[in-house]
C-alpha cells in the first residue's frame, strides 16, 4: 500500500501545482526524506499525511488510495 498512497500524494502535488521543494519546507518534511516518501521506499506516518494534506489544501482522505477491488 506504501507505493499506493506514494502515488496518490504525488499526484495531488502536482495537482495542486506544489513543488516538492514547497512541500518540503511548508511541511516540515526534510528533502530526503519526503523523496523516500514520495518513491514509495518509507511509509508515510499520519502526522506527515496531515501536514501534507494542509500544505495541499485537501483533506487526508483525498490522498488515501482507492480499495483494491472495492465495488463502487
Amino acid at each position: 500500500m506504501g507505493q499506493m498512497l506514494a502515488l496518490e500524494v504525488d499526484g495531488a502535488r502536482v495537482h495542486a501545482g506544489v513543488s516538492f521543494l514547497r512541500l518540503s519546507e511548508a511541511s516540515g518534511i526534510p528533502l530526503d526524506s519526503l523523496g523516500d516518501l514520495l518513491d514509495g521506499r518509507v511509509d508515510f506516518t499520519l502526522v506527515d499525511l496531515a501536514n501534507v494534506a494542509t500544505v495541499l489544501g485537501v483533506p487526508v482522505t483525498q490522498l488515501l488510495p482507492a480499495a483494491v477491488g472495492e465495488d463502487s
